[in-house]
């Protein structure tokens, strides 16, 4: 059945490589809306054409096709926006996964061997894309999007009893960055939680920042990939409700 499964899967994947060669438009800038340098443009269209149907547009791991891999093959597509893991990984690393493919280089047999399709410029340029994607302001998902806009507001009560339970042992019971794990983060990975008393910097952000990050955790966010991402725990009403208990321990208005 697993066997089935793998196969039924390549097939999907093969239909799609062809799906995006046809239908991918190249946007020659970052989120931030500034030009890229030639070489980092020219990744970002191979990457677009070839790898963006499973990594998502942004590298987050979250492209059309990586539902049905996870659902039908149990594979969890790579978010290449962890800055960490690429940094562990290193360019050499990258070069050698796109080239070469999973299955030579210890990950899933599904992630396709690019090496005999991309040109050496090509390969270049887009290993230096996939490093690029941490500092390109990656885009909120489109499904933590539709679900901020598809919850009503939250209540700080009701997000008060959610942070006790799950934030707190790093953000402490009065959110100031204390919690137990804090001393840890701080000696062993040099992580200081967010002091979300903080009303200079809350009031800088909008209440869809405050969901994404609870909702996909710290690196796609390009914060601190030791902030877990809640959205796979927590209902989008309780993600919701957490906003508004930050907006009142912080003394913030909501921005919506």
């Amino acid at each position: 059945m697993r066997a089935t499964n793998i196969v039924r899967c390549a097939a999907v994947l093969l239909l799609g490589v062809e799906f995006m060669l046809l239908g991918t438009q190249v946007r020659a800038q970052s989120d931030t809306g500034k030009a890229l340098p030639a070489h980092l443009a020219n990744g970002q269209r191979v990457f677009l054409e070839y790898c963006a149907m499973c990594h998502g547009d942004g590298g987050q791991g979250d492209g059309e096709m990586a539902p049905q891999l996870l659902g039908r093959a149990r594979v969890r597509v790579a978010n290449l926006t962890d800055r960490a893991e690429l940094e562990r990984v290193g360019a050499s690393g990258i070069r050698r996964t796109i080239s070469l493919g999973g299955a030579h280089t210890g990950r899933s047999n599904l992630m396709p061997a690019w090496g005999e399709r991309l040109q050496p410029g090509e390969l270049n340029d887009v290993v230096d894309y996939v490093l690029h994607l941490p500092d390109m302001g990656t885009p909120v998902s489109t499904a933590t999007m539709r679900a901020y806009f598809d919850t009503p507001p939250g209540t700080p009560e009701a997000g008060r009893a959610v942070f006790v339970h799950q934030c707190a042992a790093c953000h402490g019971l009065s959110a100031h960055g204390d919690g137990p794990l804090a001393a840890s983060l701080i000696a062993k990975r040099h992580v200081h939680p967010r002091n979300l008393t903080d009303s200079s910097y809350v009031a800088t952000r909008s209440d869809r920042d405050l969901f994404a990050v609870i909702s996909q955790g710290g690196g796609p966010t390009r914060k601190s990939t030791y902030m877990p991402h809640w959205g796979g725990f927590l209902t989008p009403a309780q993600i919701k409700d957490l906003v508004s208990y930050v907006r009142a321990v912080s003394h913030t208005r909501a921005r919506p």
